[in-house]
């Protein structure tokens, strides 16, 4: 990002980054534009804590759906909201068993998104999925020549020397190791608290040593993408 940036802008958002935004934590993010000195004319919290919501994952994609249906008076159960909500489920199956067709190079799963709706995030209606990325056999699971042989050694009871080893020494212990985090996509159907219906695709299944699947990402991203366009240009054709 190349841009300028005013002081008071500057100012606001290192204050806002340091005291107030927890997903600016452990996050690099670059802005810039400015802010206007009148107070009143200043952002409010709900627009702070908006912007900061794209450090979380960090977000992929957000489209936004227009606004909601409104069929309740609490502004919480939306047929609009439901539609869409049906409409990613139906999306995401694409994903379900054999990737054949979808452009994938890495086996996913599809699970349900459990992630809660969020005063903070100013969303009163969350749903959604995870497409997760699973352990392929290259990258980490790679094994050398002489690894693959010192593993047979060892099942076999050979030692590095060539001498069998005694049967006591055959019984190792199995050692319990924790599921790597390969990384996945989750995409988020929300009714926010101003009454627009959104959509936000975020990483998720994320760690330290969680190598970025940029590629497949983009795939799942374009295809989201296109698929939620093609929904709004349906019902803004049929008058919804």
């Amino acid at each position: 990002l190349d841009g300028e940036i005013g002081p008071n802008a500057a100012a606001n958002v290192l204050l806002q980054a340091m005291a107030y935004q927890p997903y600016a934590r452990n996050a690099t993010l670059c802005t810039t534009g400015s802010l206007p000195l009148d107070a009143e004319l200043a952002m409010d919290t709900a627009a702070w804590n908006d912007k900061f919501l794209c450090l979380s994952g960090p977000e992929l994609l957000r489209v936004e759906a227009g606004r909601g249906a409104g069929d309740d008076d609490e502004g919480v159960l939306d047929s609009k909201f439901e539609q869409l909500r049906q409409y990613v489920k139906q999306w995401s199956m694409n994903y379900e068993g054999d990737r054949k067709g979808t452009g994938l190079t890495t086996p996913v799963l599809v699970r349900k998104s459990r992630r809660p709706p969020s005063e903070f995030d100013g969303v009163v209606a969350r749903s959604g999925v995870r497409i997760l990325f699973q352990t392929t056999n290259t990258g980490d699971r790679y094994k050398s020549a002489t690894e693959e042989r010192k593993e047979e050694n060892e099942r076999s009871g050979v030692g590095g020397t060539g001498a069998k080893k005694p049967a006591s020494a055959n019984k190792v212990k199995p050692i319990m190791v924790k599921a790597r985090k390969e990384g996945g996509v989750e995409v988020l159907v929300e009714k926010t608290t101003s009454g627009n219906i959104r959509i936000r695709a975020r990483r998720c299944n994320m760690d330290s040593k969680t190598t970025v699947k940029e590629m497949s990402e983009e795939v799942i991203v374009r295809s989201l993408n296109k698929a939620v366009e093609a929904w709004v240009k349906a019902r803004d054709v049929a008058g919804f």
